[in-house]
């Protein structure tokens, strides 16, 4: 074949192609040429539809399905992998210059340090705060004295050696016992008595609003006794006898005795001072439980005296009495209650009904089959104790509960107790 021969475009209205050795195929053409313009006088423009029989359509064909113009095989641009390409645009594209994805206006490390940085500080306020607490735990700790031990009956007493360091106001021993009177001088001022956290017994007074260990500073000046065990019961009352005022405690002692102390003196502070040296109203000693029950009341009309009532080592509720009309005689040993449980709360109260003649004592505990019992003496007819209608309720308490009662102006009776029974009477015998 002659290769230099030529195809004149001019003469047969196609394109103009010179004939190479093996080279590709060229099929004649069957459209006109596009009609060109200079672009130098205005953009080149190719009429709609021009050449679309040749081209197809990528998104439809003219059955509406999409066609895509086909290719041979060989005409494919082969895969060119990073080895195959020159040296120089392969290390440019390696070591060119990338742009780095930014998280918060901040690119990955430096994100990454700052979060760390923060654990690192949010770990250390914490840790400092613990170790912080423990170490003022533990120098609390070291700086108070070792709290008694409950009692035991081998006749040795547990002498308790506590500090006189304030630890701060109203900070009581875990499973204190608690105990109120109100003055017998009709100023409406509240006793309360609470075991501290070295086991002594602290007063503390509420008047006109406030309370006395509100200044923490008084809170060793409180110190009634620290003769008592840890954890033991609290009984107080308040009373006049030969126009001096008493307030007088009661709690039990290392050894399981059943002790009082009384001040008839005060401060400005309405802090009682001078407390009388501890001693005990009875040999006989309290039940080992810890859950022993204790409570007293006095009154100079009826009974006129004091009343104590505990749980005895015996098996019941004990009784034991002090005359104001007699003090010679001094405490004694009176009524045991059968039948009653000396594990749980024991719980008097005073009713005085002078026109109605009825001046009562009543006591409330729990009975060995489980019932809260009401007790009570008639001074009038002193035809000894008698149950009260209480106990028909059948009020079923726990073991080892508590039991408190009290009464208000109009004498009515108000009784409660870990079943959170309420009773309200207006005498025994209603």
């Amino acid at each position: 074949m002659d290769t230099n021969a030529r195809y004149s475009a001019l003469e047969h209205g196609g394109l103009e192609v010179r004939e190479v050795v093996d080279g590709p195929e060229v099929v004649e053409g069957t459209v006109a040429p596009i009609e060109r313009r200079s672009s130098l006088n205005s953009p080149e423009i190719v009429p709609p539809g021009q050449n679309k029989q040749e081209h197809g359509n990528y998104f439809a064909g003219e059955d509406n399905e999409a066609a895509a113009p086909a290719y041979p095989e060989q005409t494919r641009p082969a895969y060119i992998d990073n080895d195959a390409k020159r040296p120089a645009v392969a290390a440019h594209e390696a070591d060119g210059p990338h742009k780095s994805r930014r998280y918060c206006g901040m690119r990955r490390g430096v994100l990454i340090a700052v979060i760390v940085l923060a654990v690192v500080v949010i770990l250390g306020a914490v840790l400092g705060g613990v170790l912080g607490t423990l170490l003022t735990k533990s120098s609390k700790k070291d700086s108070s004295a070792t709290p008694p031990a409950p009692y035991t009956f081998n006749n040795t007493s547990t002498s308790n050696t506590t500090t006189t360091t304030a630890t701060g106001p109203l900070e009581a021993m875990s499973g204190t016992g608690f105990a109120a009177a109100v003055s017998a001088d009709g100023s409406g001022r509240l006793y309360m008595y609470y075991q501290d956290q070295d086991g002594r017994i602290i007063e503390n007074t509420y008047y006109n609003d406030s309370w006395t260990l509100e200044d923490s500073s008084l809170l060793d000046k409180s110190v009634v006794t620290t003769d008592a065990t840890a954890r033991s019961p609290l009984a107080a009352v308040s009373y006049a006898l030969n126009d001096v005022q008493y307030r007088q405690i009661f709690y039990i002692d290392g050894s399981g005795l059943v002790k009082t102390t009384n001040s008839t003196n005060f401060d400005a502070n309405a802090i009682a001072t001078s407390w009388s040296t501890p001693y005990a109203i009875t040999d006989d000693p309290a039940s080992t439980s810890g859950t022993a029950g204790l409570a007293a009341c006095s009154d100079h009309i009826g009974m006129n005296g004091v009343r104590v009532y505990y749980g005895s080592g015996e098996g019941y509720v004990q009784e034991v009495g002090y005359q104001f009309n007699d003090t010679s005689t001094g405490w004694t040993e009176w009524f045991s209650f059968s039948d009653s449980d000396a594990n749980s709360g024991v719980a008097c109260v005073v009713y005085d009904d002078v026109e109605a003649e009825e001046l009562y004592i009543n006591v409330y505990m729990r009975n060995t089959s489980g019932i809260v019992t009401q007790n009570y003496w008639n001074y009038y007819d002193n035809d000894g104790w008698s149950i009260g209608p209480e106990s028909s309720s059948n009020y079923s308490i726990a073991s080892g509960s508590a039991i408190a009662v009290c009464n208000d102006d109009q004498q009515s009776e108000y009784v409660r107790n870990l079943a959170d029974i309420k009773c309200k009477k207006r005498h025994p015998l209603i």
